[in-house]
């Protein structure tokens, strides 16, 4: 999970919330929900807003952090939109992650509230587990969200082997500027996407910045 730089609500969205009676998924609604899909993959790099695995327009869901059973006044609230991958849909709840495994479950943070940025205390270890250093937040990752579901577990491994493999390839300690490097690589996002599990690397390269100080 990566904080979010929400934008200003799609055109579509906003003229269609203005009409009488407007409902998510009413009348009208699949072209304004193609361009929320768009804007969503555009603003969070192609990545899973829970799990920052790779998601596309015709394999994501739209996701209401606020559910909609729950809370209809903002159905159609952009601010209150994520796009997120299938979460192993259909699967057994053990496999489930995400949106799929979340439900109609309430969450303490939402990753685009900025306000919520750093109430999340992220961080990830070398078995590719995440953690949060808030108690309540940290078993929502676990029991709502699932986001350490073994294969997740596995992919963000990789990821933090992947870095420590390039800083063992040069012989002793990587410089201030050489870390700093790695990090606008690491940031780099052809065609807007980002790289999958993107805060794994990040977190581990900061990490070593901050030992530097």
């Amino acid at each position: 999970m990566r904080p979010i730089d929400k934008r200003a609500e799609p055109t579509s969205l906003q003229y269609y919330s203005q009409q009488p009676g407007a409902i998510y998924d009413g009348a009208n609604f699949t072209p304004v929900k193609d361009d929320i899909r768009q804007q969503l993959l555009d603003e969070q790099g192609y990545l899973c807003a829970y799990c920052m695995q790779r998601i596309r327009k015709d394999t994501m869901k739209i996701e209401h952090w606020h559910c909609q059973a729950n809370y209809p006044a903002v159905q159609l609230t952009y601010d209150n939109m994520l796009g997120v991958c299938n979460g192993n849909e259909g699967q057994p709840r053990a496999n489930q992650t995400c949106d799929t495994r979340k439900g109609n479950s309430d969450l303490l943070y939402n990753p685009a509230n900025p306000a919520d940025h750093g109430r999340m205390k992220i961080r990830y270890d070398g078995a590719g587990k995440i953690y949060s250093d808030d108690t309540a937040f940290d078993m929502q990752l676990n029991e709502i969200l699932n986001l350490n579901w073994v294969r997740l577990q596995d992919n963000r491994k990789q990821v933090w082997n992947a870095v420590t493999e390039v800083l063992r390839k040069k012989a002793g300690q990587r410089t201030r500027s050489e870390l700093t490097a790695l990090i606008a690589k690491w940031k780099e996002s052809p065609d807007g996407m980002m790289h999958e599990y993107l805060d794994v690397a990040l977190h581990y390269l900061n990490l070593k910045l901050r030992k530097m100080s």
